[in-house]
């Protein structure tokens, strides 16, 4: 896959079973693919409306084994690494470079360039 030079932490969702509390745990990956645009509409009740959209692409080489990435799940295009994680958190400290994963599409299969691809926002 061209263009994978990229470094992403990835921070997946998980409920501690003694806490009873959502952890993050961060995992970094390297030689990914980060594409951002910027997209805008007009709403007719309040003009314009802009939002960024940003595909990440992982091979399938790089990808982690047993790493699942879902919905919700928290990317930053940064290597950050540690415990104590937390939305709010990461999005005052590294904002810019974060994204929330609306859509995880799986083509591993594909038979050239697989990856899986990551839509946020």
């Amino acid at each position: 896959m061209k263009l994978c030079n990229d470094t992403i932490t990835v921070f997946t969702a998980s409920v501690d079973q003694e806490t009873k509390t959502t952890v993050y745990a961060p995992t970094v990956i390297a030689g990914v693919s980060w594409f951002a645009a910027n997209a805008d509409t007009v709403d007719p009740k309040g003009g314009l409306v802009a939002a960024r959209k940003v595909i990440v692409r992982i091979p399938a080489e790089v990808l982690p084994a047993g790493l699942e990435i879902r919905a919700g799940d928290i990317v930053v295009r940064e290597r950050l690494s540690g415990s104590g994680w937390t939305p709010a958190f990461i999005k005052r400290c590294h904002g810019d470079k974060m994204i929330t994963a609306l859509a995880v599409t799986d083509n591993r299969r594909a038979p050239n360039g697989a990856h899986v691809k990551v839509v946020g926002a």
